[in-house]
Parts: structure tokens; sequence; C-alpha cells
């Protein structure tokens, strides 16, 4: 047997049959070192040499050897090519051989693995007695839950009756397979399984490097293996005696921080938890960060710093009203002044923080930026130019503000726009830069204004309108210094509206408010706006002589609302004439019109004298709403105890309304002397049209009175 036997690994022979002529039995040895894990039992088992039918073994010391019997197909098989014949117990029955797979050129496979899901082991070497020339080489691979993690091929030799040893290096895994070339058999011995290492504890958890540290745990005694054994602190090799296969003593080498211990061997390498955790002393560290020195207003620095533990440094300001900065360096100055900037490492589970570093300079102003938006507006001889506030005051307030011309390099300055810029020729098309002055200097030029050429200036004269009634219909006029013609706006559209000519049109009583203006030409500015307001007012009375009386009446008319008048030309005392029935009208008669008028209106006459004893009033207009109209008694019409004033009311389209127009109201009264008391009709052809009518009262031989003015 060979030195593996002596490592306590199980030993088998697998029966061999070649170019289908018996060779007897082989007898090998298997070594086998399970896994040390909860599922797998170490121990030795030897199946001897003297059973020549050997079938399914199934589960043996915690690796399964079950392919026939296994759901996936995947196992051990042992027996003939040719026949399988089961056994309870093949223990110390003989050989074991690879069976043919499928026929006689179908390569044949065997597998094994762990018994339990989750146990894993290291294949680190293997012996195989190969009798047939047929079968050249052999492939082993290794698996790692289901994933293909390593193949092996191995050139087979025929050889015998000697075994030939091969190194595999299999490790951390949970199933093995062996694939031959071609299906006879041959025999494997000294096969090598190590456990994977477990780590469970550290003594002491944490010290500097050169520390001596006890690890404790299971699978250590590998060294037999192919590598060894190997411990590690973190990524860094460790010196290291392997005490047993439960204790490792170490020498922690240099390091920082927390890291992990792992042992490796043949059968992998342990995995890492809280109880494998080596914790170092934290390293000092430092920052290094130049002073920035003076800056200027405006400018954008970053500023660079290091730590000697190549950890990244941050950036604050102890300064926000002078400067900010982020956490990379980017400073940004919103004031002069003093800037203090602090540079921090606050150090990780390696080092410790870093002392703050801290530095303080001069943020300087610097000349401003320049204005923009600049605009100029031409004057006679003059222009006034205005701009926008640069976007940077450079840190200092500005002082001043200069505007040049070109042509000509004619300056102005002020300390706010507009500013005026004087001695320009009439004419002459200019364009305008300026520039900003703080304690720090002058700051570059704006770009150029639009042009823009000095012209005459001119006045309007425009005299105020006097108060003007409703019904009236007057044209305003104005003049230009200049000459030129003058228009005109109404900005009271409601009260009232005018043609660019000066003709007015009154819309409603109110105030009325007119915009005269000349636009300019080539030689002239546009003159300033001159603005007029008067007041439109109702028509509400007249005074008037009367036919035979001496001195003057007075007629009032109110309700009907806030736009109710009279229209003047229709509003008149008439002179008398025969009326029907015998009457007369030794005072004539009265007659208006009004419009702009709602519900009823009410006219009040006082006459200059008494009216005679006996008076009667008539009307001529709708006896009834909607009737055509005709001459009839009036009773609606109070005289007052002095004899003096008539006073009576007409509804809009109501009784006595000869106007049909909706907010019009049109009524001949006439107070009359003699005659019966019967009405007496005058059929019309349109009783509502102001010309019919007036051809009525001349048919019936009236005369207008001549004098009338407005109250």
């Amino acid at each position: 047997m060979s030195a593996w036997c002596g490592q306590g690994w199980h030993r088998v022979a697998w029966r061999s049959q070649w170019g289908g002529l018996g060779l007897g039995w082989l007898a090998a040895c298997l070594a086998i070192a399970l896994p040390a894990q909860a599922a797998v039992t170490p121990g030795s088992v030897d199946f001897g040499s003297g059973d020549p039918e050997l079938g399914l073994i199934g589960a043996l010391a915690g690796i399964a050897f079950d392919g026939a019997a296994a759901v996936d197909g995947q196992g051990w098989v042992y027996g003939k090519a040719d026949t399988y014949t089961s056994c309870t117990n093949c223990a110390g029955r003989g050989g074991f051989a690879l069976p043919e797979n499928g026929g006689a050129s179908t390569p044949s496979v065997a597998f094994f693995r762990a018994a339990t899901s989750g146990d894993r082991f290291g294949v680190s070497g293997v012996r195989i007695y190969n009798p047939s020339p047929a079968n050249t080489s052999m492939t082993v691979q290794g698996f790692r839950e289901g994933v293909l993690v390593r193949t092996v091929t191995l050139p087979l030799t025929v050889v015998s009756p000697q075994l030939v040893s091969y190194d595999l290096g299999l490790t951390d895994v949970d199933r093995v397979s062996f694939t031959s070339s071609h299906d006879w058999f041959f025999a494997i011995d000294d096969l090598g399984i190590a456990p994977r290492p477990v780590v469970s504890g550290l003594s002491p958890v944490g010290g500097a490097g050169g520390s001596t540290v006890v690890i404790t745990g299971s699978g250590f005694t590998a060294s037999g293996y192919p590598a060894g054994t190997v411990v590690r602190f973190g990524a860094t090799t460790a010196t290291a005696t392997v005490d047993s296969d439960t204790q490792i003593t170490a020498t922690a080498p240099a390091g920082v921080g927390t890291v992990d211990v792992t042992v490796t061997t043949a059968g992998g390498t342990s995995a890492t938890g809280s109880a494998t955790q080596f914790a170092y002393p934290l390293a000092s560290q430092s920052i290094s960060f130049a002073a920035p020195g003076p800056q200027s207003f405006g400018s954008a620095p970053t500023l660079v710093a290091t730590a000697s533990s190549g950890l990244p440094v941050s950036f604050s300001t102890g300064s926000a009203g002078v400067c900010t900065i982020t956490t990379g360096g980017l400073l940004s100055f919103v004031a002069t002044g003093n800037c203090t900037i602090h540079a921090d490492q606050p150090g990780n589970s390696s080092y410790s923080a870093a002392p703050r570093v801290s530095h303080t300079f001069a943020v300087q102003p610097v000349p401003p930026g320049a204005p923009t938006a600049v605009v100029a507006t031409a004057g006679d001889g003059e222009a006034f130019v205005a701009f926008a506030v640069p976007a940077s005051s450079g840190g200092d307030p500005i002082t001043n503000y200069t505007v040049t011309s070109s042509p000509g390099g004619i300056a102005a300055s002020g300390t706010t726009w507009p500013i005026r810029v004087s001695g320009l020729t009439n004419g002459q098309t200019y364009t305008f830069t300026v520039t900003a002055t703080n304690g720090a200097g002058t700051g570059p030029a704006s770009a150029a204004s639009a042009p823009t050429t000095p012209r005459s200036a001119q006045t309007i004269t425009f005299n105020p309108p006097s108060s003007q009634f409703f019904n009236a219909t007057p044209t305003l006029t104005a003049s230009a210094s200049s000459g030129l013609v003058v228009s005109f706006t109404s900005s009271t559209p409601a009260v009232c509206s005018i043609t660019s000519g000066g003709a007015l049109t009154f819309l409603t009583a109110g105030t009325c408010t007119i915009q005269a203006d000349q636009a300019g030409n080539a030689s002239f500015l546009p003159a300033l706006q001159v603005t007029r307001s008067f007041q439109v007012s109702q028509q509400l009375g007249v005074v008037s002589a009367v036919p035979g009386m001496s001195g003057f009446a007075n007629v009032l008319l109110s309700g009907g609302g806030a736009t109710c008048t009279l229209v003047s030309a229709d509003t008149r005392f008439m002179s008398p004439a025969p009326l029907p029935g015998g009457r007369s009208a030794p005072h004539g008669g009265f007659q208006f019109r009004s419009v702009g008028c709602t519900g009823s209106v009410t006219i009040a006459i006082t006459y200059p004298e008494p009216l005679p004893t006996g008076v009667a009033f008539w009307k001529f207009g709708p006896a009834t709403p909607g009737a055509a109209s005709s001459w009839f008694a009036w009773s609606g019409a109070t005289l007052s105890p002095d004899r003096r004033t008539v006073t009576y009311s007409i509804t809009d389209n109501g009784v006595g309304d000869g106007d049909p127009a909706v907010g019009a109201v049109r009524d001949p009264f006439v107070p009359a002397l003699g005659g019966a008391d019967a009405a007496v009709a005058i059929p019309v052809d349109a009783p509502w049209a102001l010309a019919l009518l007036s051809a009525l009262l001349g048919w019936l031989g009236w005369r207008r009175a001549t004098a009338v003015r407005p109250a």
C-alpha cells in the first residue's frame, strides 16, 4: 500500500476486463479522507478482493456512492460490465470496476458526491490502474453547487500490474466525476479526499503586527496534500505552525484595520465571519493642505489637500458670509474679506481621524463686470441711456457708470440710469457703451446700444375743451410747434369717441379724456403727449321766453336714470295757434324729446306769470300705451297753488310718449282755454315719426318760439 493508506484513507479496488478476455481480479487500495463536517464520519473501509460479484454500494461514511439509485443518476457505481448483482453488505467482497455505459463505444462515467447538502471536500490525488490500451485518457471534473469549477485531464498509460499516481488539486467541491475515454474496466486506488477547514475562533482577537495568534477550528492537518496549509490575515500570508487538526499558531503580519483570518488547505478556504476577524490598532494620519493665498473675487479655484492614509479629504467653510466650498474643494466667493477653509479626514476602520488643518486668506475685490442690455433714447441734441447693472460688482460697491458715444466719444457719468448725454448733433446717428467703476477700478465696456438719432423737439398746443352736453358733436383742434399734424385718441371709449381729426361723439354722460399726439419724423422727435379731460353733462333743462308773458320760463327734466338727457334741437316752447274744439293757447305750448332714459321722466315748467284761471292741459300722443297719436285732455299734470308751476310725468312707451324707440320720450304739451271737454282725435300715418309730428304741428298753424337757450 502507498503512504496515503497510512493517513486513514479508504481503499477501493475495481475489477477490470480487457479485450473481452478474463484478466482476473485486480486488488487495489483506494484511500479516502472524508470531510470533518456534521454529515461526514471519518473512518477506514477495506472491501478486500474476494467477491467478483459486486453490486450497488450506496452511501458509505458520508459520501454517496449511489449513482444507480440516485434521482439525478449521479453516484459511484460498482459492478461488472455485463451484469449487476446486488448485495446487502458488500464490505470485504473484492474489487470495484467502472462498468460499460451504454455500449462498447460509449465512455464510462463514475460520480461521487457529498451525502449531505452543504458538505464540501477537496480531492488532492488519485492512483489509477488501466489494463486496456483502449482507455487513453480520463477527464476529472470538480463541481461546487452545480457549477463546474475545475477540469483535470489525465493521460492514461497501460501499466500492469502497477498503479500510476496523478495530482488532481481539486478544492472546495461537493461533486467529482471521472470519465474514461472508453468503456472498458479500469481500477482506481488511493483516492485522497480532504475536508474544508473551519476557523471557529482567534486568541487574541486583535493586536499589532508580530503578535502571536492561536487559531482554533477543524480540518487544519492537510499538510500531506498538495499546497499544504496556508494562513492569511486579510490578503497577507502569515507565518504559521499547524499544531493539530484543530489548532494553528500564527504570527500576525503587519496590517491596519480589521481583517479576516482564513485557513486554506486542499479542502478549500475557511469561511469568514465575526469569529474570524482580527483588529489591528488604528493608524494615525495627517493632512497636507497648502495655504491658498489671496484670492480675487469672482474666481472659482479648486483647493487640493491629501491625507497620508490616501483617504479622501473633505472641505468646509468657516466664513459662509464671505466664501462657500464644496466637499470636493470648489470655492465660491459671495463677498470680499477673510475666508477660512477647513480640511478634514474622519478616518475609517484602519485610520483614526486626522487633525483638522485650516487656512485663512483674503478675498480681494476686482473691477466690476460689464453692464448689459444698453438702450439709448434720442432727444433734442441729447440721448438718454438705460442699462442693466453688471452680473458681478467685483466684490465692491459700484460707485459710478460712464456712458460714451460713438462717434464723437462724448461721455457722461452717473450713479444710476438713465444717464443723459448732451452735446449731440441732431440728425447724426449714435451708439453708446457703458462701463462700471468700483474701488478696484473700471470694468470692461458693455456691448453697444442700437443706433439712435437725436432730432429737434416739438410741443403740442391743445387748449382744454369746455364742458359739453351729451347730445353735442364738437370738433377739437390742436397744433404742433413743428407744423406737423396732431392726432387724437380717446382714453375713455365708454364715454366718448373721437376721430384722429378731432370729431367727438358722446356715448354717455361722464368724464371724457382725449389724448393729443404727434409722432415726429426724420427731423422732429415725437412730441410729449398732451391729455385733456372735460365733463359730458346731461341737458336737464331749458330757459325760454313764453308767448304772452313777460320774462322767461324754466323747464327741468328729472328721473329717467343717469344717462337721461334732453335733446336741445327737439326741446322748445311754441307760439299759440287755433286748437280743435275752439280752444286757444294764449301762452303757447311746450314740446321735448329725451334720450338715454329708463322708466319714466318728469317735466317741471315754471312760468314767469301765473297761468289763467280755467286753464286745461292737453297732449298730443297715444292716449293709451301702443295707441295711435291724438289730442287728448291730460289729467296727469298738476298745477302749483300759485298757478306758475306745472309738473307731469311720462313713462317710456307709455301714455303720451310719441317716440316708440326704447329709452326715448317725446311729448307735446299745451295749457289750453275754452272749448268742449272731449278729446279730438287726429289720425296720423306714423304717429311716432318726428317728421309727421312736425307736419301735424304745421297743419295746426303753430309757430316755433325762437328764444331757446340751455339751462
